[in-house]
């Protein structure tokens, strides 16, 4: 069993869909974090950065966090979603990583400077968002060409870049035709909507 610590946010929504996906046992414990519950003393235990989301896989004695970390291990755990040859494998990886070191964080930066209530971080931003869409222009590309982000196969780096798509208007989905057709395709998969709406 698993027990899972999250919220309703991008994180914490890719991690619940790959549980879903790998059909493992797991229990999941909302951690609100507009009440604060992400800095309690209990949590604090569990991720002393207080983030979300946290898994604990009791049958290891394990606690992770990072929701790229999470998934990396469920898929090794389970041997699912990510390719056993070395150069898919290496692939997989390279999608994976172009979502968390870069598509995730200038995105989360740029949402929190556009909303910041200091104005003269406006330009910073909008660099910063320009930046994340010309990333979707090469994502898109990618998928011009495949079904998946890596050939035909569904992978972590698909379940890794959906929570952080899917909330986009249809403006965004008129100029990438390609992450349309392929955002579709993953929403069409019952453990991801049943992972979307765990909370």
């Amino acid at each position: 069993m698993i027990d899972l610590y999250t919220y309703a946010t991008s994180n914490g929504k890719r991690v619940a869909i790959m549980l879903e996906e790998c059909d493992l046992d797991y229990q999941v414990h909302k951690v609100d974090l507009r009440r604060g519950e992400q800095k309690t003393t209990e949590f604090l235990q569990l991720n002393p950065s207080g983030r979300i989301p946290v898994i604990v896989d009791n049958e290891k004695s394990l606690v992770l966090t990072q929701s790229s970390a999470i998934l990396l291990y469920l898929a090794e755990k389970t041997g699912r979603f990510i390719a056993n040859d070395s150069i898919s494998k290496a692939k997989v990886l390279e999608w994976f990583l172009f979502h968390a070191t870069d598509v995730a964080i200038t995105s989360g930066n740029a949402f929190y400077l556009i909303n910041s209530e200091w104005l003269e971080y406006r330009e910073s931003a909008q660099r910063l968002k320009d930046r994340v869409y010309d990333w979707y222009q090469y994502f898109n590309q990618q998928l011009s060409e495949n079904k998946f982000l890596v050939d035909n196969q569904y992978s972590i780096a698909d379940i890794a870049m959906l929570p952080s798509v899917v909330g986009n208007d249809d403006v965004f989905f008129d100029k990438y035709a390609h992450i349309a057709r392929w955002k579709d395709e993953v929403l069409s998969r019952p453990a991801v909507q049943r992972g979307l709406n765990i909370i």
